[in-house]
């Protein structure tokens, strides 16, 4: 069976090659040269870019001329020990199974390529590897993945030395994006590798700007053309459509995949704007221009095009194209499979080489070496394993032991944190309740007075009625009846605190209610002052409040934010405190509340003259048991705690801006609409 599977991949390598080499994808005299050039060169630097230039021309290569050169720089890389040429090796051999449509092994390839490229801290190789390896996601339309990919590749192409590396990712981001339906982001990265491409071309030679122009540059071009389509922009989108048809009327002779897919995205754009005579003659040309080609069965999908456009007007060209669209298909897997059958053979043949050079130096030493190495490698594994298993039983009951105590260490610590949590929260409505209670005085003080001076007015009131003047009798009675409007204000008032007291203690059900922001802060600032000063006797504060009167609402959890709100005020008159008690009599502890609206969103900010947070400790601040205050002072949650509020809870954002011994501002953003 091997034997016949052989023999037919032979036929098919012939046959196939032939085709291939009329393609755009076979091999050209440059190809040679470099090679040559590669083999001659000693220098690992000059061996690097001549491997570069030869990638450059690799762009269009079909499946089979791509494997025997990354086999040639394969073999090269073996040779002269240079890992370099073995990255790209590997990356040409994943973008040769790729193409032929086995994309397990290229993904294999391309990770070997990857990690190889890590090893050399080369930025350029890194970002190439990264952006062959995205083209296997791109393929499979996995949106997600090649984006991120992609995105990658940006990241670690954006210091490197080699222009066209940098320039890849950008122009198949465009693509993806584009195939996405997201034209925003396919106008935005096609530009810009339109831009870095242009600027390519004009430094290289003749023969690599006219590959780059026809290939590349086309389909740059074509992604731009789309995306202005897709934003029904018909007049830009014309203006880069036409572009890319000026090229390719230059190459006219040229056979290229690129070619194709511009005209299969022109028609989508006359379709797209209802022209529909430019669309189908578009969806026509698509076809024409890889028939024949070994890319011949990316015409079945303009051939759907057409066959369902044909359905209700014209039967006999629906059946025709129709029947395109179906050979298409069917060629395009037993392209595929041809492809994987050429690949075996080429591996086969590898391996049988590499087995008869094996089998050949391994004659030339068993002689010598058999019956020592014999005795001597029994010996050893005998030996070998017995302590091996030993070693191994003693490892697993360590591992088992040490398994047990870190799983009642973690379960230990994270009933501590959860305790620790509790804590936090009981502390914050401790100082709440310090403030209510603080608060609830002044409105319990007017309901008493007032009732006092009723009392008097009373017997007033009776006093003139037994005299019978009833004139100062009916404005006595207007006094009592006004302080008895002020009793029930002030009793209202004192009812609404202890309602939020009782609300902050039972904490919040999750649900979110629109709140008046200017509100909910004048409430927990002062709380958190009245609260603060019964702590700590001595305590005076500037306070400089500027609420915004266009604040308006936010949906929330308003004890939750209440919460967050009093303990961003307690952190802050903390530390003007604590700078106090360090600064000359000149300080003036201060700390104002600010809000405002931007846009779609409510912003808070909390900001204090204290002691500031030092550089080292500002990017740990919102971490669980994290603080600066000394030991025994503060479990470091309140900030932690604040944070996921805001950002998991409500959508917003918590950010802080600091300068040593100057300020701290802490800022609260919140949506001002329900997600």
């Amino acid at each position: 069976m091997r034997i016949f599977l052989l023999f037919l991949a032979s036929i098919l390598i012939t046959k196939y090659t032939l085709a291939q080499n009329e393609f755009a994808g076979g091999f050209t005299r440059s190809d040679s040269v470099l090679l040559n050039e590669i083999k001659r060169e000693t220098d690992p630097l000059k061996i690097r870019n001549l491997a570069i230039n030869l990638i450059l021309l690799s762009d269009d290569k079909a499946p089979l001329p791509l494997m025997e050169e990354a086999k040639q720089i394969d073999l090269l890389a073996d040779q002269k020990k240079d890992t370099y040429l073995k990255t790209f090796a590997m990356s040409m051999y994943g973008q040769a199974y790729r193409l032929a449509g086995d994309f397990t092994k290229a993904l294999q390839y391309h990770y070997k390529a990857i990690e190889l490229a890590k090893s050399l801290k080369d930025n350029s190789m890194i970002g190439y590897t990264l952006n062959q390896s995205g083209h296997i996601f791109k393929d499979r339309e996995d949106v997600e993945k090649s984006v991120e990919i992609y995105k990658e590749s940006i990241n670690y192409s954006k210091g490197a030395d080699v222009e066209v590396f940098r320039f890849y990712p950008y122009m198949n981001l465009g693509f993806v994006y584009l195939n996405a339906g997201n034209a925003d982001s396919a106008k935005f990265y096609s530009e810009k590798a339109e831009e870095m491409l242009r600027g390519i071309m004009a430094k290289e030679t003749p023969e690599r700007k006219a590959i780059m122009e026809r290939s590349l540059y086309v389909y740059v071009l074509s992604n731009l053309g789309g995306a202005y389509s897709l934003m029904k922009d018909k007049s830009n989108a014309d203006v880069w459509y036409r572009s890319a048809q000026k090229i390719i009327d230059l190459y006219r002779g040229a056979q290229t995949r690129y070619f194709q897919f511009y005209y299969f995205n022109l028609a989508k754009h006359y379709k797209r704007f209802n022209l529909i005579d430019s669309s189908l003659y578009a969806a026509k040309e698509a076809i024409n221009t890889v028939a024949g080609t070994p890319v011949g069965y990316l015409a079945s999908g303009p051939a759907k095009m057409l066959s369902d456009y044909y359905e209700k007007t014209d039967a006999d060209s629906a059946v025709k194209y129709l029947k395109i669209f179906l050979q298409g298909n069917e060629v395009m897997n037993s392209t595929r499979v041809t492809q994987q059958l050429q690949m075996m053979a080429v591996e086969d043949e590898q391996r049988t080489a590499d087995i008869e050079a094996a089998a050949k130096q391994s004659r030339q030493r068993i002689i010598l070496y058999s019956l020592i190495a014999g005795l001597l490698s029994v010996v050893f594994f005998a030996f070998y394993m017995l302590r091996a298993n030993r070693i191994r039983q003693r490892i697993n009951r360590e591992l088992s032991e040490q398994k047990t105590q870190l799983e009642h260490a973690i379960g230990e610590l994270k009933s501590t944190q959860a305790q620790l949590v509790h804590a936090e929260k009981m502390a914050s409505l401790g100082e709440l309740t310090a403030g209510i209670a603080h608060e609830i005085q002044n409105p319990l003080n007017f309901v008493n007075n007032f009732s006092d001076v009723n009392q008097e007015l009373i017997d007033e009131l009776k006093e003139e009625l037994q005299k019978g003047d009833l004139r100062e009798a009916s404005a006595i009675a207007d006094n009592l009846k006004e302080n008895e409007s002020k009793i029930n204000l002030h009793g209202k008032r004192a009812d609404g605190i202890v309602k939020s007291m009782l609300q902050h203690s039972r904490g919040s059900a999750g649900l979110k209610e629109p709140t008046d922001v200017n509100k909910l802060v004048d409430e927990y600032i002062r709380l958190a002052f009245h609260g603060y000063r019964a702590k700590v006797k001595d305590f005076n504060v500037d306070l400089d409040i500027n609420l915004d009167p266009l604040a308006g609402s936010a949906p929330m959890v308003r004890q939750d934010i209440g919460r967050v709100i009093l303990n961003l005020l307690n952190n802050a008159f903390y530390t003007v405190m604590e700078r106090a008690g360090k600064a000359n009599t000149d300080f003036k502890p201060k700390v104002s509340v600010t809000t405002k609206r931007e846009s779609n969103a409510v912003m808070i900010e909390i900001a204090d003259n204290g002691s500031g947070i030092p550089d080292d400790k500002l990017a740990k601040i919102f971490q669980p048991f994290f603080t600066t205050k000394p030991t025994g002072e503060g479990t470091g949650l309140g900030l932690s705690l604040s944070y996921d509020i805001i950002t998991k809870g409500h959508g917003g954002s918590l950010t802080c801006d600091t300068k040593p011994n100057e300020y701290t501002k802490f800022t609260i953003t919140l949506p001002s609409h329900a997600s």
